[in-house]
């Protein structure tokens, strides 16, 4: 996703002012930055427009080509982003592995579980 697409997707029908006054930003510092359309939003003013809007600042530094694609992957461990995933993604994921190989053997055997 480009900036553009985050950012338009991001503000529904706020005008640059409705942007500004949300993410704290001063009003000439948002329509500078603006620039027509041109979104040169600084690093600072990206985090603060992600959060003011209840987005994450990550994704919004890699839209903005701030941060690569890989440098906006979570790096967190196994464990823990299971720790944080909700049932519904849990399962998701499960039907998500089944569909994608059905033959896998891991399928019909039993689990074992690490303790």
């Amino acid at each position: 996703m480009d900036k553009k697409q985050w950012y338009e997707g991001l503000i529904g029908k706020d005008t640059i002012k409705d942007v500004a006054r949300k993410a704290g930003i001063s009003a000439t510092t948002a329509w500078r930055q603006y620039s027509d359309g041109e979104l040169n939003f600084s690093a600072e003013n990206v985090i603060l427009i992600a959060r003011a809007y209840g987005s994450s600042p990550v994704k919004a530094l890699v839209a903005f080509g701030y941060l690569s694609t890989e440098e906006g992957t979570l790096e967190i461990g196994i464990e823990e982003a299971l720790s944080k995933a909700t049932w519904p993604q849990i399962m998701q994921e499960m039907a998500r592995r089944v569909e994608a190989n059905p033959q896998n053997p891991t399928w019909s055997s039993p689990m074992e579980v690490e303790q």
